[in-house]
């Protein structure tokens, strides 16, 4: 496929029925900012985000973070497109490539991450999992990462009582509900 480097010309839109996704790989949490440049240079892009729960200073606090670090979706005619500038836009690393080629992404996966996402592009987040009493969980965050222990409770929205092994004696233990997981499904 021909690459050419000029400008995207202003008095011939491409088709909308031409355009392909195509990923583009951005520098390390610089997901907006490439963003926020390449749609300043007219380019149709997406950026989906979720919001997720992170613990800071011991307190579970929600966060929106891009559902794909260092990527972000564009839409091109890649054989009408000059892709310099993309690959010179500040935030930006470069369009996702093997060797040459620089293959699209599954037109139906992006439209149905738009279809899903609301007007600023936040998916929704997905249900957190729940625990039964006396289930065995782990614990992925915090001191206690790593350790296995068995549910008892939910202590409010936002906080689990634990049973762990510590001594060879059954310890109760509070954590947050987000940092626990049960055969690989994550709680939030």
């Amino acid at each position: 496929m021909p690459v050419t480097d000029e400008l995207p010309s202003e008095e011939t839109p491409e088709p909308v029925l031409n355009r392909k996704w195509y990923a583009v790989h951005t520098k390390p949490r610089q997901e907006l900012l490439a963003l926020q440049n390449l749609e300043n240079q007219k380019y149709h892009c997406f950026l989906p985000r979720i919001q997720v729960k992170r613990i800071r200073r011991g307190k579970s606090q929600p966060v929106i973070e891009p559902f794909f670090t260092s990527y972000l979706f564009i839409q091109l005619v890649l054989e009408q497109t000059n892709i310099a500038p993309i690959r010179s836009t500040l935030g930006v690393t470069g369009l996702v490539r093997f060797g040459g080629y620089i293959p699209p992404v599954n037109d139906a996966l992006v439209e149905s991450l738009i279809a899903r996402a609301d007007a600023n592009s936040i998916l929704p987040s997905p249900e957190p999992a729940e625990f039964a009493p006396g289930q065995h969980v782990w614990i992925q965050e915090g001191p206690l990462a790593g350790c296995e222990a068995i549910f008892q409770a939910r202590n409010g929205q936002e906080r689990a009582l634990l049973l762990i092994q510590i001594l060879g004696d059954a310890t109760r233990v509070q954590v947050p509900i987000c940092t626990l997981a049960s055969n690989g499904a994550r709680a939030c």
